[in-house]
């Protein structure tokens, strides 16, 4: 839990060169202090340092030049200026990418911003967004601060989990939402870079980008396997997703037969979970079944017309909207979904991400105090169901 209260750190904003006060010190050992503290700070309040120098920054006090030199920028932003770390070049104002190469060089305290520094450069060149990502899978996602525990779900009265109209006087059905003795599992993904001193020193921050670009990557690969062992298996209070088949629907495997040639099939397990108040939105696969689905809506050409020209428009990678209920059925990709398998859910009813608060910020203050440079990218995240009954498992190929 932290140990300072965001109320107290609120209350008691600071100009930004005080809240940075050190880290652009001439003396190596200061400016390491300086960044070591500031880092600690961070943990404390249980957050990472974007989000506490947003906080405890007041961009509106100061003296000097400093007075409202900051205007119109929040904290963190007052703080990237503060320390001429730009993560992007800006010609026409004079601001140059090598600048924060040359601070993380000369200051080794304000080495606690590279990390973030080098996601705000991914962002803006759009480089995070990944095929595979967790947002495609849960509906929400919160920060949390302690151990918390896997929530259940009971019906007041058995067989009314639903809404009707309720007679005069009639009693209105209820749901209780309690917590049980399960606490949700957290784990750390997570992958990183480490640059020579000589190459950092020589090297502008933006040849590091590919790499930082690849670390993204495969963390939200990572959090995807594990967003989708919950789907598929339980979180350890709800069991695991109801298994079928598409030849329980009338699918038709003869003669070659695979899930493309099965829409029907398909389409009549979605109707009968959307007539039982089971609004199915996602279908979660690996990449093979990804592309059966693609070419189970293959259109007709004319005479002019290549498969390949056409089939854009009926599957945008890496999103395909079934034909289904007005196109509200997504597919979504997951590696770690088993061959002939598709996960199918209700979105906003299912999964749930939890973050720790301030998970990566030890990753800052390895870059202060390594002799290299160090970029870390990682999160401490576990997943938990809301509902245990909006998930089937079916076989594509039975």
């Amino acid at each position: 839990m932290p140990i300072v209260s965001l109320a107290d750190i609120a209350k008691h904003r600071k100009p930004v060169s005080e809240v940075l006060a050190g880290l652009q010190s001439d003396s190596t050992g200061t400016s390491v202090e300086a960044g070591k503290k500031l880092v600690q700070k961070a943990q404390d309040a249980g957050l990472n340092l974007r989000d506490y120098l947003t906080l405890a920054v007041d961009v509106r006090a100061g003296e000097g030049e400093d007075k409202g030199r900051y205007e119109g920028l929040n904290g963190y932003e007052a703080a990237l200026a503060h320390l001429n770390l730009p993560f992007k070049n800006d010609l026409e104002n004079g601001v140059v990418l090598q600048a924060a190469a040359d601070s993380f060089g000369t200051y080794p305290g304000t080495r606690a911003m590279f990390p973030e520094v080098l996601d705000d450069m991914l962002r803006q060149q759009g480089r995070i967004e990944s095929i595979e990502n967790v947002a495609s899978l849960v509906g929400n996602t919160r920060t949390i601060t302690q151990t918390e525990m896997i929530s259940t779900v009971l019906n007041d009265t058995a067989g009314e989990d639903d809404t009707f109209t309720i007679s005069e006087f009639g009693k209105i059905p209820v749901r209780t939402v309690g917590t049980s003795q399960t606490a949700v599992r957290m784990f750390k993904h997570g992958s990183g870079y480490e640059f020579s001193y000589e190459f950092n020193r020589r090297a502008s921050l933006d040849i590091i980008t590919p790499f930082a670009s690849r670390v993204a990557r495969r963390l939200e690969k990572s959090k995807v396997s594990a967003a989708t062992y919950v789907l598929v298996n339980g979180d350890g209070v709800n069991p695991a997703a109801t298994a079928t088949t598409l030849g329980a629907y009338g699918g038709d495997f003869t003669g070659g037969k695979s899930l493309k040639d099965n829409y029907r099939a398909l389409a009549k397990f979605l109707m009968e979970k959307w007539k039982a108040g089971y609004p199915i939105d996602t279908l979660a696969c690996n990449f093979d079944t990804y592309v059966e689905l693609m070419f189970m809506f293959t259109p007709t050409l004319n005479s002019r017309e290549s498969l390949a020209s056409a089939m854009p428009a009926v599957a945008g990678t890496p999103n395909i909207n079934l034909p289904v209920m007005n196109g509200s059925v997504n597919v979504v990709l997951s590696s770690a979904v088993a061959a002939d398998r598709i996960v199918a859910f209700v979105k906003g009813e299912t999964l749930e991400e939890l973050q720790e608060a301030g998970s990566n910020i030890a990753e800052s203050e390895r870059s202060i105090t390594s002799q290299s440079v160090t970029y870390v990218r990682s999160a401490v995240s576990g997943f938990k169901l809301a509902f245990g009954d909006t998930r089937w498992i079916i076989n594509t190929a039975a």
